[in-house]
């Protein structure tokens, strides 16, 4: 037996995995890194003949442009990116005054402010 004749025979026992979007998985991809909203990309499908939630295509891309290096390197947000270490050449830290706080510039006398009232 041929493996497509088997697939044609058992279509209906399919992994939960196989999606409908997966024949469309690089275009879908392509037009998400030119910037196409979930809503264009919808209406690309339903010109296919392929209707499914926008929170089904949001997860298919999720799922998938992590696979994706381009995609990784291009939409890093601030949060994600690498922290370069502290240098152990860099000027000591200054000891923390506990009563003033951390948003308070250096030249401020917090305790002096607070007596003019």
């Amino acid at each position: 037996m041929h493996v497509d004749e088997f697939i044609k025979m058992n279509a209906s026992e399919r992994s939960a995995k196989y999606s409908q979007l997966t024949p469309f998985r690089e275009a879908i991809i392509k037009l998400k890194n030119e910037g196409f909203t979930e809503r264009k990309i919808l209406e690309f499908l339903a010109l296919n003949d392929v209707v499914v939630n926008q929170s089904t295509l949001h997860r298919f891309v999720k799922r998938n442009a992590d696979n994706e290096p381009q995609k990784k390197q291009t939409n890093m947000s601030k949060r994600q990116r690498p922290v370069p270490a502290a240098d152990a050449s860099s000027e000591p830290r200054k000891p923390v005054d506990p009563s003033k706080p951390s948003w308070v510039p250096d030249h401020i006398n917090v305790d002096e402010l607070l007596s003019k009232s």
